[in-house]
């Protein structure tokens, strides 16, 4: 198959016999009212602005200007010009001189406007795939119509002779509107949902612990005859239990069901999936290669450091929150859910003692109750005991929930030590009788953020970190430069 689609010979309204369009004319257009085509997305693969090919001819436009306008019907639809299209809106340009054919979208032939755009873009640069689509314009429709259908025939055959039996689908799943009485609980999700944007995918905890800080209303209760309230209604309050807690996660299933709260805001971190990326065809493959040349190189922006610094959070609820911090300081950071295991801990040892450094300092986020400041000195003496880290080359931070946060944001009471706690009577002496506790997620993200922040810049040499960022925008400017020409040669190398 050759890069270029065969002519189908046929033609257009409006075409005249030479291949030109009679009575074609030039007209500035607003870039704003001109429409992409559908049809072209039969075609050709979907772009947007921020396709790196799109980006380069936005550049080249800007630096050169536009050296072919794009081709529009009389109702404004794009016949050819596409990308130009994307490219200038991506550099904001209002004004675009642009070809008019003598013929609308609206009143085409549809098969008829298709092989028009196919025919307006032979000479475009496409891939593999974007090639054989316009070949299929050409090919005789019963020959394939019967080779698609033979296919069809053997995947039926091959299925029946599997015999595998499938599942008959026995009743049915209704969800309830939400009721006038939930829409105090609906209004403070929503507002915990937005006020945590730039923290998406949030968990169901990471929405009902913020809740906790609202007394209000989940819903009321009526009695049974049997019970001395019998006849009235009994209001039902936000608490930290389990009844409020799958209240919260049952608004979330069907505000997401219709479309109040949209589907990336929320995830479950415990059930994973595994989701393979195959490419449809080498010439993907290559194009992804291409543009992603020299990518992968980061800097060691910590190897000038005298210290072995790494993080915990006790739980994965705010893992991916605590990453938008310790990633710009490229810190190892990990979510212990508890520690149960002495293999993190081991692993932890093991980056020290390769690193060579000088001393090792672990930096904590756990709830505070008996269990979360139990793991800062199972951290400690582990370490210490188990692998031996000298005590005076060990230091264990813990910056997050502390009694000083407790205090610094005012935090309400959400709960008590469990008594059912092996570390309880330890965590209420230490306390000095205190039994309240804070979860993690009863912190602002930012305000924990911002804390993290503050300790991470206390344990290491900031002006030498500083040194290794500047090295490595040098570094990355040398490889950008790299990248284009190496890209240039590869763009002449064809399949």
């Amino acid at each position: 198959m050759t890069g270029t689609a065969h002519n189908s010979g046929r033609q257009h309204s409006g075409q005249s016999a030479d291949g030109g369009h009679a009575r074609k004319r030039f007209v500035r257009k607003r870039v704003a009212s001109l429409k992409p085509s559908p049809e072209n997305e039969n075609l050709y693969d979907r772009k947007d602005e921020d396709d790196r090919g799109i980006m380069e001819l936005a550049e080249s436009i800007r630096q050169r200007g536009l050296h072919e306008y794009p081709v529009i019907t009389e109702d404004n639809y794009i016949v050819s010009g596409h990308r130009r299209h994307l490219a200038l809106q991506r550099l904001g340009q209002v004004w675009v001189r642009c070809v008019v054919l003598p013929l609308r979208r609206a009143d085409a032939d549809p098969n008829e406007y298709l092989e028009l755009i196919r025919d307006y873009n032979l000479q475009r640069r496409k891939n593999v795939a974007e090639t054989m689509r316009e070949d299929l314009l050409d090919a005789d429709p019963d020959y394939c119509s019967s080779g698609l259908w033979a296919l069809r025939e053997r995947s039926v055959r091959a299925a029946e002779v599997n015999g595998i039996p499938t599942l008959a689908i026995e009743g049915e799943k209704r969800r309830w509107n939400i009721s006038e009485e939930k829409q105090e609980h609906v209004r403070l999700i929503l507002e915990v949902i937005q006020g945590r944007r730039s923290y998406w995918p949030l968990t169901v905890r990471g929405v009902h612990y913020p809740l906790l800080n609202h007394d209000f209303i989940r819903g009321y209760y009526w009695p049974h005859k049997d019970e001395p309230d019998h006849g009235r209604r009994r209001e039902l309050r936000y608490r930290n239990d389990l009844n409020s807690y799958q209240a919260t996660s049952n608004l979330l299933t069907r505000l997401r069901l219709n479309g109040t709260v949209p589907w990336q805001a929320i995830s479950d971190g415990t059930r994973p999936s595994k989701v393979f990326s195959p490419f449809d065809n080498v010439q993907e493959f290559v194009e992804q290669e291409r543009s992603n040349l020299f990518s992968g190189y980061w800097r060691n922006l910590l190897q000038s450091q005298a210290n072995h610094v790494e993080v915990v959070c006790e739980k994965n609820t705010i893992y991916h929150m605590v990453l938008k911090v310790t990633e710009k300081y490229q810190l190892i950071t990990s979510s212990g859910r508890g520690f149960n295991s002495i293999d993190p801990w081991h692993e932890m040892y093991e980056r020290y003692r390769d690193s060579g450094r000088e001393r090792l300092i672990v930096i904590i986020l756990s709830d505070y109750d008996p269990e979360g400041e139990k793991i800062t000195h199972v951290c400690g003496y582990t370490l210490r005991d188990d692998f031996g880290v000298p005590a005076d080359k060990l230091k264990i931070i813990k910056a997050g929930v502390t009694r000083e946060q407790v205090h610094k944001y005012n935090l309400p009471t959400m709960a008590f030590a469990k008594e059912s706690s092996s570390n309880r009577d330890w965590f209420v002496e230490r306390n000095q009788g205190d039994e309240s506790v804070w979860e993690l997620e009863a912190l602002e993200p930012d305000a924990m953020l911002a804390d993290l922040d503050t300790v991470i810049r206390g344990v290491l040499d900031i002006d030498l970190f500083n040194a290794e960022v500047r090295l490595a925008q040098e570094e990355q400017e040398w490889l950008s430069g790299a990248r284009r020409r190496v890209a240039d040669a590869l763009r002449e190398v064809e399949l």
